[in-house]
């Protein structure tokens, strides 16, 4: 994503009508077409972005459900703009067995707005 690539974001959501996306960038959005034209919106703002580095909060998976609590950091670089700024956000991904194997059917995410509070 934060290199302008949305193919690999959306290979991993699930391609059912219930797949959610609530990002920071707009509204949540439901329904793979939709929430896959928004990764393709979102992705096109930005170019030459470094991978995430993901500090993980928490994690728990079931037989058939799952879910990982991230905070996600990167630096990027918006289309039509100089220079890279940071990009801090706070992750939560559910994910689902399907028949073709685990797929993202939520991920929410948000900016992270304050000190981190230590775990305890």
């Amino acid at each position: 994503m934060m290199q302008g690539n949305a193919a690999p974001t959306i290979a991993l959501l699930s391609q059912r009508d219930d797949v959610v996306l609530a990002n920071p960038l707009g509204p949540p959005i439901v329904g793979f077409v939709s929430v896959a034209a928004e990764v393709e919106r979102v992705a096109s703002m930005f170019v030459d972005g470094e991978p995430p580095v993901f500090d993980e909060v928490a994690r728990w998976v079931s037989e058939d459900l799952g879910y990982v609590v991230a905070i996600e950091h990167s630096r990027v670089k918006r289309s039509g703009t100089e220079g890279f700024v940071p990009m801090d956000i706070r992750v939560t991904t559910i994910f689902r067995r399907e028949s073709d194997g685990w797929r993202a059917c939520v991920r929410h995410a948000d900016r992270v707005t304050g000190a981190p509070t230590p775990p305890g």
